[in-house]
């Protein structure tokens, strides 16, 4: 269970630090902040992916899985696919849905009971 936001999560809680060590691999292209870098900012991640599921694909498929199943837009801003973001499809569900949640709050301001039922967390 994720008990804090923004950083402010229990260093004991699961969830939230399962999701802290898988984004270390996210910050190399967003950033440790979210503030982006080689790939883009997250802080509109709730923006551009509105639909936690369709956020939680997009990281497991990454950009050139993505470009071949579903188009050359993504998210409901049809932001076009450009850049090469990796397919993180090792990932479980659960820890899919960890990190959606962990961006959606962290950096997107998400609630975080919202977020966890909406990534399917709650």
């Amino acid at each position: 269970m994720l008990v804090g936001a923004c950083g402010n999560a229990a260093p004991a809680d699961p969830d939230w630090k399962a999701a802290q060590e898988i984004y270390a691999t996210c910050a190399a292209c967003h950033g440790k902040a979210g503030e982006g870098g080689v790939g883009p900012s997250l802080a509109t991640v709730l923006e551009t992916f509105p639909d936690c599921a369709e956020h939680q694909e997009w990281i497991s498929l990454g950009s050139v899985k993505w470009s071949e199943s579903v188009g050359d837009t993504y998210g409901a801003t049809d932001k076009p696919v450009a850049g090469v973001m990796p397919s993180f499809d090792k990932l479980t569900g659960t820890e899919l849905a960890q990190i959606a949640v962990y961006e959606r709050v962290r950096f997107g301001q998400g609630d975080l009971e919202a977020e966890r039922l909406a990534c399917g967390l709650g």
